[in-house]
C-alpha cells in the first residue's frame, strides 16, 4: 500500500517479539526490509506504537461508556476512535491533520455524527413488498471503511446496513435508559429525618414595645465606655479621695497594656479599691506619673 499509495518503499519496521510478528519474518526477508525488535519486557522501546495504542484504546473505551453502548460493540468503537484520530489536529505535525499530512487535503467535517446516536435509514432497497416501512430506529455504529456511508444497527433483528442516506437524532441515544421516575410514596419513604418527631412549637416571649434589648457587657467584642458618675468627693484632715463605681474597676482592667489610659489614673484607682483591712504590704504602691 505504501508503495502504490505514497510512492515510497518501506526500509525497516519495529516491532516485538510477538507472535504475531514471528510468522512474517520470511516475508520481511523475501522483500529485503529489515525487521528490528525490541527487548523482550521492554515495551518502552516501542514508546510511539505504545502511546498509540493506547490512544485509541482510551477513546474507543471513553465512546463506549459515553453513549452507554455495550460491549459487544468494542471493535466499531475503536474503529471510530481510528476514524476521528486521523482527522483531529495533532501537534506532532504542527496542529495539522494526519489526514492532510498524508493525502494533502483536510477533511470534511460534515460527514461527522455523533457515535451510538439514533439514526433512520433509508432501507427502500432492502424491502421485498412496496408497503413496508421503509425505515425503522438504529443505531449509529460509525463510517464503513469500505464505503462511503454509515453503519446502522437494528436492534430487533439485529442487523448491520451501510446507508448513504441516512437522517439522524443526535439528541437521543437509545441504549441511554434514564432512571424511573419515583413515585410520591417512594419519595416519602427516602426521606430520613433527624428528627424522631417534629420539634414542638415553642411560642416567643412578647416584647413589649417600651422595652429595648440592650446587649451585655460580655457579648461585646471589646470593652464600652461605662456611663459616668458623679464622683464623691470628702474631705478629711486635707485629704481628697475620690471613689467610683466598681463596674468601672472592671471595665478598666479588661483593657489591654496596649491602652491609652494613663499610669497616673490607672493605679491610684485601684489603690483607693483595697479596702483598709488588708495589710499593708498587700497594698499596690503608687508610681507617680511621669
Amino acid at each position: 500500500m505504501a508503495e502504490r499509495q505514497f510512492q515510497t518503499k518501506v526500509k525497516s519496521i519495529q516491532s516485538d517479539w510477538g507472535g504475531e510478528f514471528r510468522c512474517l519474518t520470511q516475508f520481511f526477508t523475501s522483500l529485503s526490509i529489515i525487521q528490528r525488535r525490541s527487548c523482550p519486557h521492554t515495551s518502552e522501546q516501542n514508546e510511539t506504537v505504545e502511546r498509540q495504542h493506547r490512544h485509541v484504546v482510551e477513546t474507543g473505551l471513553t465512546l463506549l461508556a459515553q453513549y452507554h453502548l455495550p460491549q459487544q460493540f468494542w471493535h466499531f468503537a475503536f474503529e471510530t476512535a481510528v476514524y476521528l484520530i486521523n482527522r483531529l489536529p495533532s501537534r506532532v505535525y504542527s496542529n495539522k491533520y494526519p489526514f492532510e499530512h498524508i493525502f494533502k487535503r483536510k477533511p470534511d467535517y460534515s460527514f461527522f455524527r455523533v457515535f451510538g446516536c439514533q439514526c433512520f435509514p433509508y432501507l427502500r432497497p432492502y424491502n421485498n413488498h412496496k408497503i413496508d416501512i421503509r425505515s425503522t430506529p438504529c443505531v449509529f455504529l460509525g463510517y464503513s471503511p469500505a464505503h462511503h456511508g454509515y453503519r446502522c444497527f437494528d436492534p430487533n433483528i439485529e442487523r448491520i446496513y451501510i446507508v448513504r442516506h441516512v437522517r439522524f437524532n443526535e439528541h437521543v441515544f437509545p441504549y441511554h435508559k434514564s432512571p424511573p421516575t419515583p413515585t410520591p410514596s417512594q419519595l416519602e419513604q427516602s426521606c430520613v429525618s433527624i428528627f424522631p418527631e417534629p420539634p414542638p412549637f415553642i411560642p416567643a416571649d412578647p416584647i413589649e414595645p417600651s422595652s429595648t434589648l440592650q446587649p451585655s457587657q460580655s457579648d461585646l467584642p471589646f470593652p464600652t465606655e461605662p456611663t459616668p458618675t458623679t464622683p464623691t468627693t470628702s474631705t478629711h484632715n486635707h485629704t481628697t479621695t475620690t471613689a467610683t463605681d466598681s463596674t468601672h474597676l472592671t471595665l478598666c482592667t479588661r483593657l489591654p497594656v496596649q491602652s491609652q489610659i494613663l499610669h497616673s489614673k490607672l493605679v491610684p484607682l485601684i489603690y483607693a479599691q483595697i479596702p483598709n483591712s488588708l495589710p499593708f504590704t498587700t497594698r499596690l504602691p503608687i508610681i507617680p506619673s511621669p
